[in-house]
């Protein structure tokens, strides 16, 4: 496959604000990614462990969609499931019905990606915290496969005690993806700026610097390319729009786009995955054609910004 995407994946219950409810939302971090990704290709699988549930509730929207679920196991008896409640003034809510720890262990393993791949495989997405032997292993797997690798790195990782070892971690992947809180923590810093010169500092590659509704910034060769969000799109739900940015972005790196390109199809990416609760029924080729004019309007409107970092 193309595109794989190591993650774990579960099941939304949205409870809005005036008392409704929408059920059985596929949902995770990981599985928006597959969406940013599946805005520009159908060649994308997803792998990782699953509950009995799962594949009865979601099976339709992966074949409506042509993405494989061979890479996803059968691993626990439970299977994830986030409660979602929406207040009147826009915050939310959410509730797992497992832990963290739990979750987590749904990962699949380095083995369970691998196979997945082959020599077809342009890209590997994984959402991580600091795993040595995870990531050692999946960097191993560049050389075996040739896919690039992008590791979108969890906020509970995000500590200055980690600083050294997520540094060193960098030359080896090939984009980095990272919101622009997650940044500050990292580097123990209220200054947005000092944390991403110290990124650009510290990679060789690629760091996708996300900056929510204000786009993204692409680092890359010692420059900051710009990335605005789309203009004038309604936000119904802004759930996943990171993490589904994070994927179009890898998919950009992997098909040639130069930096700020690849950057602002995650902004394209982004506006699809956010005009809705949860992910689109169908994608469709004109929605890809659409996401990819919008990506060269957000380079317009940013005039081909860039300077040093």
């Amino acid at each position: 496959m193309e595109y794989v995407i190591a993650t774990t994946v579960s099941t939304d219950e949205i409870h809005l604000a005036d008392g409704s409810v929408i059920e059985n939302q596929p949902g995770s971090a990981g599985f928006y990614a597959l969406a940013g990704v599946r805005v520009f290709t159908d060649k994308v699988a997803v792998c990782g462990g699953i509950g009995p549930e799962y594949l009865p509730r979601h099976e339709k929207w992966y074949r409506r969609n042509q993405v494989s679920t061979k890479g996803l196991v059968l691993r626990s008896p439970i299977s994830p499931t986030i409660v979602i409640h929406y207040f009147p003034d826009g915050s939310r809510v959410d509730e797992p019905n497992i832990g963290l720890n739990e979750f987590r262990a749904l990962d699949p393993s380095v083995d369970e990606v691998f196979d997945c791949c082959d020599r077809n495989t342009k890209g590997v997405y994984v959402f991580k915290a600091v795993e040595r032997d995870y990531l050692d292993g999946l960097i191993g797997g560049k050389l075996r496969f040739g896919y690039k690798l992008m590791w979108e790195i969890s906020e509970d990782a995000c500590t200055p005690k980690q600083i050294d070892v997520i540094e060193s971690y960098l030359k080896d992947i090939d984009v980095f993806s990272i919101n622009r809180g997650e940044a500050m923590l990292l580097y123990g810093t209220d200054d947005e700026a000092e944390a991403e010169r110290r990124l650009a500092k510290a990679s060789p590659n690629w760091v996708f610097f996300r900056r929510g509704a204000q786009g993204a910034h692409l680092l890359a060769g010692g420059r900051v390319y710009d990335c605005p969000g789309v203009p004038g799109i309604r936000a119904v739900d802004t759930t996943g729009g990171g993490n589904s940015s994070s994927g179009a972005v890898l998919y950009g790196c992997c098909e040639g786009y130069d930096p700020q390109m690849a950057g602002c199809m995650g902004s394209a990416a982004a506006a699809v995955i956010i005009g809705q609760f949860g992910v689109p029924d169908v994608f469709t080729e004109e929605m890809r054609c659409k996401a990819f004019e919008q990506a060269k309007d957000c380079i317009h409107a940013a005039g081909r910004a860039l300077h040093d970092c």
